[in-house]
């Protein structure tokens, strides 16, 4: 099997955690090469040499042509998606821009082999009025840590509270909670990874903002704070109902003791013992889960130990593997049947002619694109 995995950005933390560190390891395990590129980066001869091709969150034009074209060449193509990127929030950052583009999302979606999708929320809300080829759950899965030691619960220490996302988080009650504890002079630090550093301190919350990081730096960053507590407040609605429980799965692995808000797609996941970890969103039921996680210990250690173990009983990277195992084999299988038939001479002369002027644009488009990257660095 030749594999190809696409995305908009092949290094972006989401690509990471959805294609390149489950397909690297289902690769390695079945003997499959496998390519990685981004949209700009793909050329024809990659599309050509490809059994299977996977478009993640194809919300483009470019990611159509690539689609389209991968099919005409005679590959299967399974549309991957992770987020109901047909309902953004207005918190989104990006939601205008994807908005957008929603015309190609679904032409996207609509002409794959197969899609792969993180929950089953998500793929019932993406077929509502609509006609969608099949669909196969690859659920995200934690990062295996194998015998790494829990972080140790110190009654002596001040306890941290962790908060990243990639995203802006939508206005939540667990802000007036912190401010509550902080002036009240709780022994807790607040630290705060990606977008949402700005609004918790905008909020009036003393916090520690730092950048985010790739995956095993994170995990290790987390694990060595003082006693770490993960907070994940979410908003309830659809758009975050149909999202994967992918940070709590991680902070379980991690040892990480984790309050979530009490919505979807947490409550999917989290079964008793661990009930208390899930907090309605209200200012005083925030603020007695955060009493509670700064001030026990002993109910810190037992609720990292249960989480650990039911996350590695149900929602370790074996889980994600076989999905995609079965995605790929199943886009594989119905090639002979949906692949498109040749393309006219006429097409193929213009798709060889796009494909040279895409070729001829790539030095300039890459220096571009290093340009705003040092820019945005320097801002």
């Amino acid at each position: 099997m030749r594999l190809l995995a696409l995305a908009g950005d092949i290094d972006a933390l989401i690509a990471d955690i959805r294609l390149r560190t489950p397909l690297q390891a289902l690769a390695a395990r079945e003997g499959w090469a496998l390519l990685f590129k981004s949209f700009h980066d793909c050329v024809a001869a990659d599309l050509a040499a490809a059994d299977v091709v996977v478009v993640q969150r194809g919300c483009s034009r470019r990611a159509w042509q690539l689609q389209h074209a991968a099919r005409r060449a005679g590959a299967a193509v399974v549309a991957e998606i992770d987020d109901l990127l047909t309902e953004l929030p207005p918190h989104i950052s990006n939601q205008g821009a994807v908005r957008g583009q929603q015309r190609w999302l679904l032409r996207c979606l609509q002409e794959a082999d197969q899609l792969s999708v993180s929950t089953a929320r998500l793929d019932a809300a993406l077929r509502a009025g609509r006609t969608l080829p099949p669909a196969t759950l690859v659920p995200n899965g934690a990062l295996p840590l194998g015998e790494a030691p829990m972080p140790v619960a110190d009654p002596a220490q001040r306890v941290t509270l962790l908060i990243a996302s990639m995203e802006r988080l939508a206005e939540n009650p667990v802000h007036a909670a912190l401010r509550q504890l902080q002036a009240a002079g709780a022994a807790i630090d607040v630290v705060v990874l990606g977008p949402p550093a700005a609004d918790f301190a905008a909020a009036g919350v003393q916090v520690r903002a730092l950048p985010l990081l790739p995956r095993p730096q994170f995990l290790a960053f987390a694990r060595s704070l003082p006693n770490p507590v993960a907070v994940i407040p979410l908003e309830a609605s659809r758009f975050a109902a149909c999202k994967s429980a992918i940070k709590w799965f991680e902070y379980g692995e991690a040892g990480i003791p984790t309050l979530c808000s009490d919505v979807p797609p947490y409550v999917d996941v989290i079964e008793a013992p661990l009930r208390d970890t899930l907090v309605r969103n209200e200012q005083a039921s925030w603020l007695t889960a955060l009493q509670l996680a700064a001030g026990d210990a002993a109910w810190r250690q037992r609720t990292a130990a249960a989480a650990r173990e039911l996350v590695r009983q149900r929602y370790s990277q074996a889980q994600t593997l076989a999905g995609w195992h079965s995605a790929i084999s199943a886009a594989f299988a119905a090639r002979a049947i949906t692949c498109l038939p040749s393309q006219p001479v006429g097409e193929r002369a213009l798709s060889a002619a796009q494909a040279t002027l895409h070729a001829a644009l790539q030095p300039l488009r890459r220096w571009n694109r290093q340009r705003l990257a040092r820019r945005k660095q320097a801002a």
